[in-house]
């Protein structure tokens, strides 16, 4: 290891370090993992303590505020013992880290071409979570996705006299996070005057909370009011009892309107289904222009493998490229995953690329994205989608909105956990008869039958769960 860590470090601590980091990557959503955990180091890690260390003090305080439970619990499940989690700002540097976060030694995968960029610093000089490698340029378009890379762009050649707001919603892993931080990247390009504000919801949510803990609300309202575009990305993450969190997006969505200021929102469905939002705040991102990304098609998808493979400095066969286009149709991600797995094999087998060694490793992949969906991962989704408590689904209230969402949640168990018997699903929302199941799910066709937004609204719920664990 390098950096500030060097001394204290051992190779049996590596491998920890790398069983830790791993349990991290699976349990923390990507989108969210990717911007706070990548710059994390360990400092040391010893029988006593585990002291993690970044020179971005920004991220290391929202990790500590927002991890230390799950990251403790991990750390002493991996030490085998009860050890103390520190935290330490390590000193800036201006080159970007190149090793692997995880410590191991790896081939490697990316072509020096492929370097990842450090962050951007906006014209403030306030932190920022902008990655200079997403750009419009690098953005493979298609029928599914048309709509919104124009969309995008329109925001970012004309900041301020696009439609505003501009909605951004899509499944996950097809893009919206590359689309706002191309909107990004080039107004600081083409626009340097301008303060451009990107950040995820679950930041915007760390940062309010922060302020109500130091009483520092006016800072916080200088930083997000003074931007002449903010971008807000995954909005659905907004917890329904964050009312002081989604008061303020109201009131800085109002102000930043009011002052011609252009504000760009990303989501995982449309505005009118954020069931955990407030109704004057979807009003507010139903006022302006609202654009879809679809999962991309065969042929999109065949240009988003030649695309990747360029970037990676790897050939590989039309055979092999149409083999995988067909086989993974969910996900960008998984598209580039497969093709990283594949020329990682490559590397290790001293194979060539052919159709065996990409069935074999789609089949690894498979194997690795099983989806190991729970009933508490259905609830939440459930809760959210519907406004409706955790507690109330799983208890025995017989409201009506309630009886809905509780068998909302039992049909969708059904449909993404194959394998969990009728019992098992009943006992888990503490039935005893396998019937209340069915009773269940014919309810659910039921209204699916007479309700055509509703049966909509269920397959893009059920394709939330049964995508969220392979991201």
């Amino acid at each position: 290891m390098t950096g500030a860590g060097k001394g204290n470090y051992t190779e049996s601590e590596e491998v920890r370090w790398g069983k830790f980091y791993e349990k991290l990557e699976k349990e923390i959503p990507r989108q969210f993992f990717e911007i706070f955990f990548n710059d994390i180091r360990p400092l040391e890690w010893n029988d006593e303590r585990l002291i993690i260390t970044s020179a971005d003090e920004k991220i290391l305080s929202h990790v500590k505020n927002r991890y230390y439970k799950i990251i403790t619990s991990f750390a002493r499940e991996v030490s085998n013992r009860e050890i103390r989690v520190q935290f330490k700002v390590s000193e800036k540097t201006n080159a970007p880290v190149q090793e692997n976060p995880k410590n191991e030694k790896q081939l490697n995968i990316f072509s020096e071409k492929h370097v990842e960029a450090p962050r951007l610093s906006p014209a403030d000089n306030a932190k920022s979570y902008i990655n200079k490698n997403y750009t419009f340029e690098r953005f493979v378009k298609g029928p599914s996705n048309e709509y919104a890379y124009m969309a995008a762009l329109g925001a970012a050649q004309a900041p301020k006299k696009f439609h505003n707001p501009l909605y951004l919603f899509g499944g996950v892993g097809l893009g919206k996070t590359h689309l706002m931080m191309a909107i990004a990247n080039s107004v600081n390009q083409n626009f340097p005057w301008m303060k451009v504000l990107y950040v995820p919801s679950e930041a915007f949510q760390s940062d309010i909370l922060e302020a109500l803990q130091t009483k520092s609300k006016a800072g916080y309202q200088e930083k997000y009011r003074s931007a002449d575009i903010l971008l807000i990305d995954d909005i659905q993450f907004i917890s329904e009892r964050a009312e002081y969190t989604q008061e303020q997006i109201f009131h800085t969505f109002n102000h930043l309107y009011q002052h011609n200021k252009q504000i760009i929102i990303s989501g995982d469905r449309p505005p009118q289904q954020l069931a955990m939002l407030k109704d004057r705040l979807i009003s507010r991102f139903q006022s302006g222009l609202i654009v879809d990304i679809k999962p991309p098609n065969l042929e999109t998808r065949e240009a988003i493998l030649i695309s990747k493979s360029n970037e990676i400095n790897f050939d590989v066969p039309r055979d092999v490229v149409r083999f995988i286009a067909t086989h993974e149709k969910s996900q960008v991600r998984l598209l580039e995953a497969a093709l990283i797995k594949l020329k990682f094999s490559c590397q290790i087998t001293n194979k060539k690329v052919d159709l065996d060694l990409a069935r074999q490793v789609l089949q690894e992949l498979s194997v690795e994205q099983k989806a190991d969906i729970s009933i508490e991962d259905i609830v939440r989704e459930v809760s959210i989608n519907m406004a409706v408590r955790n507690e109330d689904i799983l208890g025995k209230s017989r409201v009506e909105k309630i009886v809905l969402a509780r068998h909302l949640a039992m049909y969708l168990a059904r449909k993404a956990i194959p394998e969990m018997t009728l019992l098992n699903i009943a006992n888990a929302f503490a039935r005893n008869d396998h019937t209340t199941v069915l009773n269940a799910e014919k309810n659910i066709k039921m209204k699916m039958d007479s309700d055509a937004i509703f049966m909509e609204n269920i397959k893009q719920l059920l394709n939330i769960i049964t995508t969220q664990k392979k991201i």
